[in-house]
């Protein structure tokens, strides 16, 4: 009787856990944008940037625009947030939301896997979350990046990695669609980015994702 309830016991505390940490779970859309402030330390990151009212910033990979819509209130009505995602049916989700909420200080872009189409020397910050992993071309995105920033600009990848897949080549973590912090501080230094901060991890999401989440700051 015994093994038969810790066997119970111990199924019941698989399914909860499998359940807690599904790595296949949105958390992207608008609808999960009010769990999400629970864990990804927005703030935080945005901080990092030390933007002030009337700077231009970049939300690389913007999805249906959680960090955009926070940016919008960093930067202000003079400033401007520049939201590029590759897939058009996000940015018309966006696109919906800021017409609705009034907000004009935003410009989406269509951008390509290797390329956000940034306008050149214009940038005081940019952010890339949960993104970089996709991006094609590591080097042309870094390229085409730093070329869109200011002197003294800021870049902040955060990536999230599983603990135990830290040790994966570069091909089979993107292929998880996640990425080791070492991967992205070789492409940066190779960019002939300054690293001004690196912590890993930053974020925990094992109880959500069953990973972590590291944090660069890059400066041009």
């Amino acid at each position: 009787m015994m093994k038969a309830v810790q066997l119970l016991t111990f199924l019941v505390l698989a399914v909860i856990s499998t359940h807690a940490q599904d790595q296949w779970k949105n958390i992207y859309t608008q609808n999960a944008w009010e769990e999400r402030d629970q864990w990804q330390k927005a703030d935080d990151i945005i901080a990092h940037l030390k933007l002030k009212q009337g700077d231009k910033v970049g939300d690389i990979g913007s999805h249906e625009g959680y960090m955009t819509m926070k940016l919008t209130k960093v930067v202000g009505r003079t400033g401007k947030v520049y939201a590029v995602d590759v897939l058009q049916n996000r940015l018309d989700k966006l696109n919906g939301i800021l017409n609705q909420e009034g907000i004009t200080n935003v410009t989406t872009i269509k951008g390509d896997y290797d390329n956000p189409h940034l306008p050149l020397n214009t940038l005081n910050g940019a952010i890339i979350i949960d993104t970089y992993h996709e991006m094609d071309d590591h080097d042309d995105m870094l390229r085409h990046i730093k070329a869109a920033l200011k002197l003294g600009g800021r870049l902040i990848i955060c990536e999230p990695i599983a603990s135990d897949r830290r040790s994966l080549s570069r091909a089979d973590q993107e292929r998880r669609h996640e990425l080791g912090m070492n991967y992205a501080l070789e492409d940066l230094q190779k960019a002939g980015f300054k690293i001004v901060f690196k912590k890993d991890p930053y974020i925990d999401r094992e109880k959500i994702k069953g990973d972590r989440m590291w944090l660069i700051v890059a400066e041009k």
